[in-house]
């Protein structure tokens, strides 16, 4: 090769060398697999969805919702932790992917170890709901289970789901005993509640309005320490008997550890953006979930917080295993 064609050809290596980097080092470069470890229908596939569409934009790819339900969130949960580390597998998580080793033996994955922080979408209120037949305020109803001690039963999203352990710090704080009867995700349970065949249950404030409204089941409360912003006409449940009663529930995203920063911090990037959109953010209260984005750094640290004091409910209500 000449001096000349050398020279030519090692400038536009040169040239190129910075767009090549660009692109091999670009994310996403393909669509992003947002995994729902529940089934479609509840207010977490549908937070997830809104979630997702918003963020597309600002990836500049699709996020591709996969549901993985099962094992009161496990199976899903699991695919993710143990998904590569590349950002391409993320999870909408909530207090029961990180309490759930508190409460079972031998989970296939260590919450403590093998989640990278994306951010928190948002919290909301859960509402206890009842079966028509049943008394429609809190100091009777409570009143009627413990006259039917070991009679009623309430039903739960899943075994171990913030649904479950939701209605077992109910249950502790009340001094009431039912069984407990756990379902495949929110939908079914509520299927069996409107029918009748199950007392009462704990879910997001989004699945149960419609149901509530058209008066197929009853609301006699709200578990946050204010009133949910949907319904300010309901009351919580430490106004209507049981003081000092407050747990807001979580939606936030997490990925598998391991994930390289940048591709972390576009993820959470992402999500800010889509939750400053006040479209999204309404979208999200029809849900039940009122949007306060945390960024990954800020994340953590709140998780950490909110796995121990759902460990000092497990314990209290005598759930923990040895």
């Amino acid at each position: 090769m000449t001096t000349r064609r050398r020279l030519i050809a090692n400038t536009a290596l040169v040239i190129a060398a910075p767009a090549v980097a660009r692109a091999q080092g670009a994310f996403p470069t393909r669509p992003v697999r947002f995994v729902v470890p529940w089934p479609p229908g509840g207010a977490t596939s549908n937070i997830a969805r809104i979630v997702g569409d918003a963020m597309t934009p600002a990836l500049g790819q699709p996020v591709v919702l996969d549901h993985r339900a099962g094992a009161g969130g496990a199976i899903g949960s699991e695919n993710v932790a143990k998904s590569p580390p590349d950002g391409y597998s993320i999870l909408i998580a909530g207090a029961g992917t990180f309490f759930r080793p508190v409460i079972e033996r031998n989970v296939p994955w260590d919450p403590q170890k093998d989640f990278s922080f994306v951010g928190l979408i948002g919290q909301g209120p859960f509402a206890l709901v009842v079966r028509n037949g049943l008394p429609g305020t809190l100091a009777e109803f409570v009143a009627h289970v413990k006259a039917n001690a070991g009679k009623l039963n309430f039903a739960s999203s899943g075994q171990g789901s913030t649904s479950h352990l939701t209605a077992e710090a109910f249950n502790t704080a009340a001094g009431i005993q039912a069984t407990h009867v756990p379902y495949r995700g929110s939908a079914p349970a509520m299927t069996d509640l409107v029918a009748g065949r199950v007392d009462y249950y704990f879910d997001a404030f989004s699945t149960v309005q419609e149901h509530a409204a058209a008066g197929r089941i009853r609301i006699l409360g709200v578990s946050t320490p204010t009133r949910a912003p949907q319904a300010p006409e309901v009351p919580t449940l430490g106004e209507a008997g049981l003081p000092g009663f407050a747990i807001a529930p979580w939606w936030g995203i997490v990925a598998p550890t391991g994930v390289p920063g940048a591709a972390l911090e576009k993820l959470s990037g992402a999500l800010g953006q889509a939750l400053a959109q006040p479209a999204v953010a309404a979208a999200l209260a029809n849900q039940g979930c009122t949007a306060a984005f945390l960024p990954s750094a800020e994340f953590e640290p709140f998780v950490r917080a909110e796995d121990a004091k759902w460990t000092r409910v497990i314990e209290a209500a005598g759930l923990r295993v040895s």
